[in-house]
């Protein structure tokens, strides 16, 4: 990846060779013709349709954002407005594997009940709510949205890569395959991110740590019907893979900087099935 500087010791993300190699329509490339022959599961239906409704509810998350000070910040946005463009185009490649087996599109879908919690309802928030309260939080805030980000990244990589080893299908693990590559450039953009403003900003520390007490994951899981999100919960992080790959991204995040075991923890918690 082309880099335009160093912080610290880390070379930083190109935003502007970001935006000018976005990937977008991926269709003629996933191998669709082989589920005639070999169908995918239900289960992995299943996942594969979840997965597409959190990469579908991007705008949704995008606009809770840009109500607060990420919005005046220049590269922050420039990379949002891509990253959203990118994950539109993953979402619609797992609607191609759901009408390639036969089901409907995750748009299309109905869902159950949402889980309701107390510790979650700072996710329910509209954007009116979060723009008044972002008044107050200013510039640290940014620093929350890079680092919920990037742990989101590392939950959605360890799904990806869980519904991969359960598929046994060659063209799903393709697809995976392709995905995880798109979103490799997302996470090394809140990495980058999200390192550098907590490193130098101890408010960012404090409101990024407070965030994490009631953050539900992966993002957009709030919204999404409680037996999707408890099976979402057993198929990647049950068993012992699962609590190799949960106990994975505890270690992760208590080693951002100014964090530790106990933020960790605060994630993985509620990770568990």
């Amino acid at each position: 990846m082309t880099t335009i500087g160093e912080v610290g010791q880390r070379t930083r993300f190109d935003v502007r060779e970001f935006a000018r190699t976005a990937r977008g329509n991926h269709r003629d490339t996933l191998q669709l013709s082989e589920y005639a022959a070999t169908p995918l599961s239900p289960d992995v239906v299943r996942m594969v349709r979840y997965l597409g409704r959190l990469e579908s509810a991007t705008m949704e998350h995008l606009r809770n954002l840009l109500v607060t000070a990420t919005h005046k910040d220049a590269r922050v946005t420039a990379f949002l407005v891509t990253w959203a463009f990118e994950k539109f185009w993953i979402a619609d490649a797992l609607d191609a594997v759901l009408e390639a087996n036969g089901q409907q599109r995750f748009q299309d879908a109905p869902e159950g009940k949402v889980r309701k919690s107390r510790s979650e309802s700072s996710d329910r928030r509209g954007p009116i709510s979060r723009a008044v309260s972002a008044i107050r939080l200013g510039v640290p805030i940014i620093a929350v949205h890079t680092t919920t980000g990037l742990i989101d990244e590392w939950i959605t990589r360890a799904a990806y890569l869980r519904l991969a080893a359960q598929s046994k299908s060659a063209a799903l693990a393709s697809t995976i395959s392709m995905i995880l590559d798109v979103k490799k450039r997302h996470e090394d953009f809140f990495d980058d991110e999200s390192r550098r403003r907590l490193s130098e900003d101890p408010r960012a520390v404090k409101l990024t740590r407070k965030t994490l007490l009631s953050a539900s994951w992966p993002i957009g899981a709030v919204d999404r019907a409680d037996d999707d999100r408890s099976f979402f919960e057993t198929y990647v992080f049950g068993g012992e893979a699962g609590v190799a790959a949960r106990s994975g991204i505890e270690t992760q995040v208590a080693s951002l900087p100014g964090l530790d075991g106990r933020d960790g923890y605060a994630v993985a918690r509620k990770l568990h099935p």
